[in-house]
Formats: C-alpha cells, structure tokens, sequence
C-alpha cells in the first residue's frame, strides 16, 4: 500500500512538472489560439497520461490529482497568456480523462479568480478561451466546495493534504524579456545581423581580436528563463486577491451580524410588549410580523 502512494505521489509530481513545460512553452509561443496549444499537447504527447494505469483505483485517483494540479495553475498564474493557457490545460484534462464522473473542486476564492478571468477574456475579445470557458461552465464541470480535497479520518485523506515544496516562480517583467518580439528577441536579432555583418568583411575563421561579443548571449537567457519556468513548481495565490475576498468576507459578515442584532431587538420589544398586556394580542403580532417579513 505505501508503494503505491508513493507511486502516486512522483507521478502526481511528474505531472506537475510537464503541465509547468507545457504552459511554458504555450506563454512563450506568439498567439493565444487553441489550435497553438493544441500543437504543444501533441507535440508532448500530453494525450498519453491516462495509459498504462495498472488499476482503476490508481487510475481515479491520479485523475483527482490531474484536475486539482491543472486547477492550481489556472487561479494562480500571473499573467493572463498564462492563465489562458492553464484554462486549455484543464479543459483537454477534463474531457480527456477516462472518469467522467469527477468535476473540477472550486472554492469560492477559486470561483471568484475564474469569474474575473471570464470578464477579463470577455473583455479582451479572447474568443477562444471564452467559449472553452463557457462550455465548461454550460457542461457543469466545476463542483463547489469548500476546499480543493475532500477531508476524511482515512489515511489516504492525510495523504492527500501534503503541500508541494516550496520553490521560486518568476516575476512576470522576466518572463515578458523573453517573450517573443521583446527585449532578448530583438538583441538576439540584432546579434545575428551583426555576426552576419562582420564575416562579410572578414574571412570565416574571423579575427580573434574581433570575438570581443558573444552572439548567442540572448538566446542562452532565454533558454535559461525557460529552464527555471519549467522547473518552478510553486503557486502563491495574490495578495491582493486574499484581500479582496477576506474585505468581502468581513462585510458579509458585519452585515448579517447587523441584521440578526436588529431582528433580535424587534422580537424582545415585541414578547416585552406581550408580558405586560397579556396573550390577547398574540393573533395581531404574529400577522405584523408576517406582514414584516413578506
């Protein structure tokens, strides 16, 4: 039994680690369209990740974990092409997956970052991403609750709880320097111009008193801010989306608290009323307070 979760558990972190590569890879491409993500899936073959299970428990059990990895990265990116790209993510991960019957857990922090999404998409003209989102929403895949995994005294509910490690994930003006046609690009550009340049005037091999520039420097930073996107593996939610919620949380509250306080207070004047003029009135009392109600 403790080989299996610990199985589960590195394919569950395996998993992670190739949705990282492959919303990477789709953040860095030139357009927001499904079909380019499409083309990303195929090529990494992301179709494959629910063969070759030896059980149909193991198989259900890293179908959960599939859709609560994908949903992490879709309400904790931090740009929007990366949101996006989350949101292709989870929606091929959701009508890919052999157990049709599981949903996508949402909290209510979860469905509030969505709704903004569906506004920003909306918004933005993202045409694409809102009819993915919409048919999620029309085809019933989000199921609230009250946190991302289902609590029980059972083990394997223990199991389930650990938190990933914590890692660093890159501001987003250091992904955007390697965007295509940003700062790296254009100096990678210019690089070649310039070595092309120079060996028109000079033969092959060059002067080496000339090879005071690197060419490839550009392309080595972006390699290695890709690298580093690839292997982060820490979602930290916004603070100022914590905040938000925690504002709109405490106002509801305030605010049912006023009003329980002052239905309070109308029913002791009321039953005051009544012990000093007797039962006679009861009939007269509860109509008003029907009439108050309705």
């Amino acid at each position: 039994m403790q080989y299996y979760e610990s199985q589960q558990k590195r394919l569950a972190e395996a998993f992670r680690t190739d949705c990282q590569k492959l919303i990477t890879r789709f953040e860095l491409s030139y357009n927001t369209h499904f079909q380019n993500f499409c083309e990303i899936w195929k090529d990494m073959q992301f179709g494959l990740i629910f063969s070759c299970h030896p059980f149909k428990s193991t198989l259900k059990t890293f179908c959960e974990d599939a859709l609560c990895i994908t949903k992490q990265f879709l309400v904790n990116a931090t740009s929007l092409k990366e949101r996006i790209g989350a949101l292709y993510l989870i929606y091929g991960i959701y009508y890919k997956m052999p157990e049709k019957q599981l949903k996508i857990r949402m909290t209510m922090s979860d469905w509030t970052c969505l709704m903004e999404l569906h506004c920003q998409i909306k918004k933005e003209e993202y045409l694409d991403a809102n009819y993915i989102l919409s048919k999620l929403i029309v085809d019933h895949a989000f199921n609230h609750c009250i946190s991302d995994r289902e609590y029980g005294i059972e083990r394997h509910f223990f199991q389930k709880q650990e938190q990933p490690k914590l890692d660093v994930n890159l501001m987003p003006e250091i992904k955007e320097l390697a965007a295509p046609e940003k700062l790296l690009s254009t100096i990678s550009n210019l690089s070649k111009i310039y070595e092309e340049k120079k060996r028109s005037l000079y033969n092959d091999e060059g002067d080496t008193s000339l090879q005071l520039y690197d060419a490839s420097i550009a392309d080595n930073i972006v390699e290695n801010i890709r690298a580093i996107q690839s292997e982060s593996r820490i979602f930290v939610k916004s603070d100022l989306a914590k905040s938000n919620c925690a504002k709109s949380s405490i106002a509801s509250t305030s605010a049912l608290n006023e009003n329980e306080k002052s239905q309070k207070r109308v029913r002791v004047r009321k039953y005051r009323v009544l012990s000093k003029i007797g039962q006679a009135f009861d009939t007269g009392l509860e109509s008003e307070e029907e009439s108050e109600t309705s």
